[in-house]
């Protein structure tokens, strides 16, 4: 095993320096908590956050101070996925609630949904073939007089 591969698993270990710290801290302000139920989770400080916030009456903020304290940094990756949990947990009732209208619509009126998509549709094929021949150049009155091999 390398020494990069030593150090990883070191550091996600509850009897690793920064871990060890963090659960006596937990252990300080929160004696009820057992050991063992500390050693079952996970050495990640969402993990323990998330815990704590089930098992104690403490606001977020205070059990944000006590782990983050000792807890060593998440790296990029952890941090990216955490963002990405949020951002999903916000926006999934959002979205849900307006695909369910849209679906609500289209049960309740086919015809004019049916007619709506016809004529979208239909726009945008002639903004697209606008687009199309004005993006050609056409060749000028003068221009058009010389025979094609030549131009």
């Amino acid at each position: 095993m390398s020494e990069a591969q030593t150090t990883m698993d070191v550091s996600n270990d509850w009897s690793s320096e920064p871990w060890s710290r963090v659960k006596e801290a937990i252990h300080t302000r929160w004696s009820h908590i057992d050991e063992q139920e500390l050693h079952t989770l996970p050495c990640n400080r969402d993990a323990v956050e998330k815990f704590l916030s089930e098992y104690t009456k403490a606001t977020p903020e205070e059990i944000q101070s006590v782990v983050r304290e000792f807890a060593p940094a998440p790296s990029l990756l952890e941090q990216v996925s955490h963002a990405g949990e949020q951002i999903t947990e916000q926006v999934t009732p959002q979205l849900n609630t307006a695909v369910d209208r849209v679906r609500y619509e289209v049960d309740e009126h086919p015809g004019t949904i049916t007619g709506l998509a016809f004529v979208g549709g239909l726009a945008i094929g002639v903004l697209a073939t606008a687009a199309y021949f004005r993006a050609r150049p056409q060749p000028t009155p003068y221009q058009q007089l010389i025979p094609q091999r030549w131009r």
